[in-house]
């Protein structure tokens, strides 16, 4: 897959395009995106996504959202798709000025050589975001590209968006979360040595600390499965701050991974959330807190039979 960073005159010969931030790339980025794959194989063109580093609204309205997808993910996802190059741009006060019809001139045709456009419902580009699909269709005829508009994706009576979706797993509801996704809900990082609790107690853990720009998931328990390189194993899940041991100032991801005894500590491993089992809550002893952990293991063990 092709990475430009830049906008200039015939960055690729032609192209078949969506453009949004698609944080999450989740199904109705998907639909979008798979939209205008479809058609570049047929229109002698690169299937290509137009996206940004950073999210617009850090400069529109200078607070950024907390992402559901590291950059290095989203590009990884677009690829897996089948996106042939992607266009990924700072999104700058400079361009966050640029009128829609600018952008359209100056970046969809002049630097893309867009001839196909797909683009979501309720997908706004330009300054102040006067640009639309419809905006789209009325200088099409002039750029010589064609205009899909893609309805929205429903799962279970939600909308799959982005902004919907963070909603969800800040809710601690990652099994819709994750159906919207298309995937499971996951964060990724290297293992952190902690105090050892885990051992002693007989649940051993593999603890992350939760990236401060990045969505994470109400503090509770869950059902999940820890991937190591290119193997998957199910796991208990606690997100938070251990109330039973008074550690309230940094929140953790720890994961008791089922039947598991290889030393993580510096490996990098990804952890992806399935569904909530409870709260978290504080225990009168460890011997109460042991009991339930046991509990936890044997409900997510069940869940996953």
């Amino acid at each position: 897959m092709l990475v430009f960073n830049e906008i200039k005159p015939n960055i690729i010969p032609a192209s078949c395009l969506a453009q949004g931030m698609f944080d999450g790339v989740h199904l109705g980025h998907q639909k979008v995106i798979m939209n205008s794959i479809e058609k570049s194989k047929t229109m002698d063109a690169l299937a290509t996504v137009v996206t940004f580093a950073n999210h617009p609204q850090h400069i529109t309205t200078k607070k950024s959202p907390k992402l559901i997808t590291k950059l290095e993910d989203r590009l990884e996802l677009f690829e897996d798709l089948g996106v042939q190059a992607v266009l990924l741009l700072d999104f700058t006060e400079e361009l966050s000025r640029m009128t829609a019809v600018d952008y359209i001139k100056t970046v969809l045709v002049q630097g893309l050589n867009a001839r196909h456009i797909s683009i979501g419902y309720n997908h706004r580009f330009g300054s102040r975001k006067k640009g639309d699909y419809k905006l789209l269709e009325q200088y099409s005829k002039q750029y010589g590209y064609n205009v899909t508009v893609i309805s929205q994706v429903n799962i279970e009576g939600q909308v799959a968006s982005s902004s919907d979706i963070r909603k969800l797993i800040s809710n601690g509801d990652v099994y819709l979360a994750s159906k919207l996704l298309g995937r499971p809900f996951s964060i990724k990082g290297t293992v952190i040595e902690g105090k050892r609790r885990g051992t002693r107690l007989g649940f051993p853990t593999a603890n992350m600390e939760l990236p401060e720009n990045m969505i994470s998931p109400a503090a509770g328990v869950y059902s999940g499965l820890v991937y190591i390189g290119n193997d998957s194993h199910y796991a208990v899940i606690n997100v938070g701050k251990r109330p039973t041991y008074g550690d309230l100032l940094v929140n953790l991801v720890e994961a008791h991974i089922l039947n598991y005894n290889g030393d993580l500590y510096h490996k990098n491993i990804e952890v992806a959330f399935l569904k909530k089992l409870r709260e978290e809550k504080k225990f009168a002893s460890e011997a109460k807190l042991v009991e339930q952990i046991r509990l936890d293991c044997q409900a997510a063990t069940l869940l996953n039979l």
